[in-house]
Formats: structure tokens, sequence, C-alpha cells
């Protein structure tokens, strides 16, 4: 399918997200892929999970000490490029790709994603893919946003004619998509920074039909 290439595209961020289930999946396996990953991806970071029990103990007021006990695990690893503008994250049971850079069209951003995700394909071979999703997130720099009809042919309208000055704005829009497993999530955000109006137009789209992972078969639901 061809897509339209814009000079000066809006996209401040792009994501594609699956949500997978791997039996006895434990997050440190992701370490043996850790030089193939550093190698598009130099700098990763850890997110630790800490969970504490503190038995029958009380909190009184005032000072005083409790005793308990301490579960730390990793919970994700993030790798991510020496600018920080690209990010892969790999929970328990969720592989996100998130790209900051100025936006270069769908399919570099596409090969992208598979040559990350390929990567990972013999650790999740097993893996069941419960949800696919992809999101863009646009950003408009607007001069002036008294009549918001000058921008967009859909929005609340209740919103113009206002006399006063405008601070922040926005709704959100949910969406089933006819025929399918997918809802879209949509939304509009609008904040006056600096005499400015900074307009976030976010969509996201997910995709609840199960399979296996596959390259081929995630290309397919992205493209739709």
């Amino acid at each position: 399918m061809q897509y339209q290439t814009l000079q000066n595209p809006p996209v401040a961020v792009a994501l594609v997200q699956l949500k997978f289930r791997i039996p006895n999946f434990k997050v440190e396996s992701v370490l043996e892929y850790d030089n193939l990953l550093k190698h598009h991806l130099p700098m990763r970071h850890s997110n630790i999970q800490v969970g504490i029990d503190l038995g029958k103990s009380a909190f009184p007021l005032g000072e005083s000490k409790i005793s308990g006990t301490s579960n730390a695990e990793v919970g994700s690893y993030i790798y991510f490029s020496r600018n920080q503008k690209t990010k892969l994250e790999i929970s328990h049971d969720t592989l996100t790709y998130i790209d900051e850079n100025p936006y270069d069209g769908w399919d570099n951003f596409k090969d992208r994603v598979k040559q990350m995700f390929n990567i990972l394909s013999p650790l999740f071979v097993s893996a069941e893919i419960s949800r696919t999703s992809i999101r863009f997130i646009n950003r408009f720099t607007l001069d002036n946003f008294d009549d918001p009809g000058s921008y967009f042919n859909a929005l609340i309208t209740s919103s113009n004619g206002s006399s006063f000055p405008l601070r922040q704005y926005g709704f959100r829009l949910m969406m089933d998509v006819p025929d399918s497993d997918m809802c879209a999530v949509v939304n509009h955000n609008v904040e006056n920074v600096q005499d400015k109006y900074l307009y976030t137009f976010d969509i996201d789209v997910l995709d609840y039909q199960k399979l296996i992972y596959a390259f081929d078969s995630i290309s397919e639901i992205l493209e739709t």
C-alpha cells in the first residue's frame, strides 16, 4: 500500500505495542539477546519492582520502627538510543517500541519495528499475542485558537465564540471498528504555552485478534 509522505509530518511519537503471554516467562531471559539489542540501542535501564509485606505491623502515631519483608525483582528492561528518542521496553507481558525521532514515513518506521522484533523472535516463538496496538501522537503549534473550526471540521462546538482567553481544551473519543476486533481511542488536547497553542492529536488503534508471534502476521495487522 502506498502512503502519502508529508514534507513536515506532525508525528511527535510513533509507537507499536504487543500484549503477550508466555508460560513461565522470565524478563531476565531478554538478557540472552543483550548484545544484539545493544547493537541498535546501546543503552539499557532496568525498572525494579518492590513488594513489601509488613505482616501485622501497625502504624502508631509519631515516629516508630516497623518490620517487614521485601521482594525486589526486575519489572522491565528498556533499551534506548544515546539520544533517548528510540526505545524498546520488555516487561513480563508487554513489548513496546517507541520512536520520537523526526518521522520519516510508515515504511521506514515499520522496518525498524521489524528489525527489533525479529531479534527477539527466538524468545517469543511460543508467545500468544492478545493485543496489537499502534499509536501516533501528533502535535501542532498554532498561533491562535479563537476559532477551532478554522483547523478542524469535527469538534466540541461549545468551545466556539468564548470571550475568555483559552487555557486548555480537550476531548476523547472511543470507537469500535465495525466487523473487526479493533477499536480506536482518539484524544484531542490543546494547551496555551507562551502565547502559542500546542495541539495534541493522539490516535491509538488496538486490535484484540489473537495470533502467534510472527512479524508477517503482526505486519498485516499494523497495515490494517
